[in-house]
């Protein structure tokens, strides 16, 4: 059975055996570098090939990633031309206590707003008793107030707003002292 496995030579040991013979150009010779060039012609493009589809795969990703924060830039640019208008609808209902079909008009579009920028994905922040965080806040005034610990958000001014944890408008509050 060992005899039979030294006997049978592969392809590419027949070639090497007979390109080692010098005076001897047989057609095996020629077919033999033959096969050698498409061996390597074929390690060639296969190498080319996986190259363009890595090539492809880091296209397909970048692409991703600009078109997501494009996104993000473009909605953040629209919510902050909006966010005057929401504030104003605020102060609109603030203002007023009575039951008027107005002030429900008012209220409902209101909530309408708040409900497309929660599908955004835009959250407000900044409510009174929340721990005062220069990075997200903008303290205006100061206060004492004995029912809030100092560093407090005693008062909100104006709401802050964000996607993801990308600030689109800073709160204005005043914080405890």
């Amino acid at each position: 059975m060992a005899d039979k496995k030294k006997k049978e030579k592969s392809s590419e040991d027949v070639c090497t055996e007979e390109q080692n013979q010098p005076d001897k150009k047989t057609e095996k010779n020629v077919s033999c570098e033959n096969k050698e060039n498409e061996n390597d012609e074929l390690k060639e493009a296969r190498d080319k090939f996986i190259r363009l589809a890595a090539d492809f795969d880091n296209y397909k990703k970048r692409t991703t990633a600009e078109k997501e924060g494009l996104r993000a830039l473009v909605i953040s640019d629209t919510i902050s031309e909006i966010l005057p208008i929401i504030d104003n609808l605020e102060r609109a209902l603030a203002s007023s206590n009575e039951k008027t079909p107005l002030r429900d008009g008012v209220q409902m579009v209101l909530d309408q707003a708040k409900t497309s920028f929660y599908n955004l994905g835009v959250k407000a922040y900044g409510e009174r008793g929340d721990e005062f965080d220069p990075n997200i806040h903008n303290a205006v005034m100061t206060c004492e107030d004995d029912e809030l610990d100092t560093n407090k958000i005693s008062e909100v001014l104006q709401k802050g707003y964000k996607i993801n944890d990308k600030i689109i408008r800073h709160a204005l509050v005043r914080v405890v002292k």
